[in-house]
């Protein structure tokens, strides 16, 4: 998710922050070819729908102010599961990348000419048990950026358990309270650290999880990308000037797939993290990553067998397991004796996974790309 707005002019309340005279966009981020984003889990709403919600509901942006940014296998997945979006505000990615050239690309595509957008770009593959304390936090970092415009702040977690598959963020001192929320320096950015690593992170009380929910302003974003990755910088004019041209469409399904395949993790935020760049809002917000099978009872509490169990599912002896039917051709999926397993059919696609292994899946999406026997199935 993106969001955008435009400096100065007149604030209501601030009930739409820095909306200004300009705008708000918000642009979901779906990331992998199981869609887990558009499954119907929390009463028949999907996470892009929540996520939509979420922010027009708190006058956070407005429908107009919203952007969906999507792979093209799921587009007509967004057009059908949020019709209201405005036309025009899906940003279509032509190929799979990595977040470094999605986060540009939406960048370019919603403030163009403009480095004074401020953009929020939040992916749409989480749950968030308490939206009321993500909403102020995006309004604290906008307060926050007010005031140091070349900064870029990342939204993170408060953890609630030793977690190896989460980036983590260590915060440093503060720099200032901006709607009753803290606002802290980071002294680290970090990928997934292993077993022992992430017990000293989570025991020390300094470090968070790395939601991937980010703030900033687009100049200072591309100012990073021209500093510490400037061929990918150099192909964001292009894609640019084919915008001012008129021929945006034509430019990114050109210039996109040769972009660096990286994340947004290493190719800006460590970096500038290390340059003192990067602020921090601390956040207990109830967060999880969906994304990942073996956390989902993070937002769906499991039975007294630790199972979470979701349609036509049969279980005996199973502790510990997460079983997601979504496909319609199934009538029924059955275990018996098993754990620590996530399970999840689709009309397209049977995951079987040990749940520890679950943050894999997309690594083993890329494998499927790459499988010759499996491309009638892209």
């Amino acid at each position: 998710m993106v969001a955008a707005r435009q400096p100065g002019g007149h604030r209501h309340e601030d009930r739409h922050p820095g909306r200004g005279n300009g705008h708000a966009a918000v642009a979901l981020e779906p990331r992998y070819s199981v869609p887990k984003q558009f499954l119907p889990m929390f009463g028949g709403r999907s996470c892009v729908q929540l996520a939509y919600e979420r922010f027009v509901g708190s006058a956070l942006a407005r429908p107009e102010d919203t952007y969906v940014s999507v792979g093209r296998p799921h587009e007509g997945l967004v057009r059908e599961q949020l019709p209201e979006l405005p036309a025009g505000h899906i940003i279509v990615e032509p190929c799979t990348m990595d977040t470094a050239a999605a986060i540009g690309l939406e960048t370019v595509v919603v403030a163009g000419d403009d480095p004074d957008v401020l953009i929020a770009s939040l992916g749409s593959d989480h749950y968030v048990g308490k939206p009321e304390a993500f909403i102020r936090a995006l309004r604290a970092a906008e307060r926050f950026l007010a005031s140091v415009p070349h900064m870029l702040v990342a939204i993170a977690c408060e953890p609630s358990r030793i977690e190896t598959n989460y980036g983590h963020v260590k915060k440093a001192h503060l720099l200032g309270e901006f709607e009753g929320v803290a606002v802290h320096a980071v002294a680290e950015f970090t990928e997934k650290p292993d077993p022992q690593t992430a017990r000293r992170y989570t025991e020390s009380g300094q470090y968070l999880w790395n939601a991937n929910f980010f703030v900033w302003t687009a100049g200072t974003l591309m100012a990073q990308f021209q500093e510490f990755e400037p061929q990918m910088h150099a192909r964001f004019m292009e894609i640019l000037a084919g915008r001012r041209a008129g021929r945006l469409r034509e430019a990114i399904e050109r210039t996109y797939p040769t972009l660096k395949k990286v994340a947004i993790d290493y190719a800006v935020l460590e970096p500038a993290a290390a340059r003192g760049r990067l602020a921090v809002v601390p956040v207990a917000m109830d967060w999880s990553d969906i994304g990942s099978w073996g956390t989902i009872t993070d937002a769906f509490p499991p039975d007294d067998s630790g199972n979470l169990l979701d349609g036509p599912v049969l279980a005996r002896n199973t502790r510990n397991t997460t079983i997601i039917v979504k496909n319609p051709h199934r009538k029924l999926v059955a275990a018996i004796g098993v754990s620590d397993l996530a399970v999840v059919d689709t009309d397209d696609a049977l995951l079987i996974v040990p749940k520890h292994l679950s943050g894999q899946v997309k690594e083993l999406v890329e494998d499927l790309k790459r499988d010759e026997r499996c491309q009638d199935l892209l």
